[in-house]
């Protein structure tokens, strides 16, 4: 926890907002002040407070409202809030729950409960900073992991925005979007254990090279495991290469069984490798990589349901036919 986290307080009474501030001064808080929700979402845009404390009932927005706006921001949507309430008014509560509160404080309140449950919040929240810190860090790894293989440049950032592209045209859960995002930086995170000797060799593997390859996935999945926040990312991680008909690696998985993430990822790989140049040949159109993705698809490699979907949007994507691609090794996972 920071040594003196900000708590920004939302309040358009002037003697209550004091009372609150000076309270928590007292317990040893850095504090802003806002006397409307308006005047908060000014203010977060100056700098992010640790926890916010806001009345339910004000002038304008209320902070139920408030709530919802900033949950809805991915920058804000982790930091706690705590809407400030009658005990008696359960359809704030309600409202407020729905809008993404953390917690209630009933009026009028103790100091010592003040301390009990802020106190509470901020340590989960220094928790949640640290994991997202890890996971930034491993993001960067992912990217360094492809950096090693200069035909694959760019590889993981187009994944990304094919991954997402591609979930957001099948409606799936937000939750799943921002796992396909980071999905594309780490799906190859565990190719940090196959030697450069093996990942970049121009010709045919060996069955003990290839044995290596193909531990990459639940390698990359194991080096990810007990980081909360990338546990919907894990099984897009050790996945990404089963296929529709069970002949994939690591688990040989088959139809429904892979999960959806993965079955995304899979495609979007396989369509940037086809569509990337390598040593053995040029980079091969839209329309052909295309082509042979529906045909693996008719011949049971991918489901064919979010083929379908990707030769729909892909030309919304900015694809290029060919254009300057360094080559790479497709078969290498990439």
């Amino acid at each position: 926890m920071p040594l003196n986290p900000t708590i920004l307080v939302v309040e358009d009474e002037l003697d209550v907002r004091e009372m609150l501030r000076d309270q928590l001064v007292e317990l040893g808080y850095a504090v802003r002040m806002a006397a409307s929700a308006e005047a908060a979402l000014r203010d977060v845009e100056v700098a992010a407070p640790d926890l916010v404390l806001t009345d339910v009932h004000m002038k304008g927005i209320s902070g139920v409202e408030l709530c919802k706006r900033l949950k809805a921001d991915p920058r804000f949507a982790l930091t706690p809030i705590v809407i400030l309430t009658a005990v008696t008014d359960l359809d704030a509560r309600v409202a407020g729950l729905a809008a993404g509160a953390d917690d209630f404080f009933g009026k009028p309140f103790e100091l010592s409960e003040l301390s009990t449950r802020v106190g509470a919040l901020l340590r989960v929240k220094t928790l949640l900073d640290q994991l997202e810190r890890a996971e930034g860090v491993i993001v960067t790894l992912g990217a360094t992991i492809e950096a090693r293989d200069l035909y694959t440049s760019g590889h993981c950032e187009r994944l990304a925005t094919y991954g997402v592209a591609l979930g957001r045209a099948l409606n799936v859960p937000e939750p799943l979007i921002r796992a396909l995002h980071l999905g594309g930086y780490l799906h190859d995170l565990g190719k940090i254990a196959v030697p450069d000797t093996v990942l970049l060799k121009p010709g045919a593997l060996t069955p003990s090279e290839l044995a290596q390859i193909q531990r990459h996935p639940s390698i990359g999945a194991d080096l990810v495991r007990g980081l909360h926040t990338l546990d919907d990312v894990r099984p897009i991680i050790r996945h990404h290469h089963e296929r529709w008909d069970g002949s994939g690696y690591p688990d040989g998985l088959q139809g429904e069984g892979i999960p959806l993430g993965a079955r995304i990822m899979a495609v979007v790989d396989v369509f940037d490798a086809l569509h990337t140049a390598r040593p053995y040949k040029a980079a091969l159109s839209t329309a052909d990589a295309l082509g042979i993705l529906r045909e693996e698809a008719d011949t049971g490699a991918w489901d064919a349901r979010v083929v379908a979907r990707f030769v729909e949007i892909v030309g919304d994507l900015g694809a290029r036919n060919g254009g300057p691609r360094v080559p790479g090794a497709m078969g290498r996972g990439a």
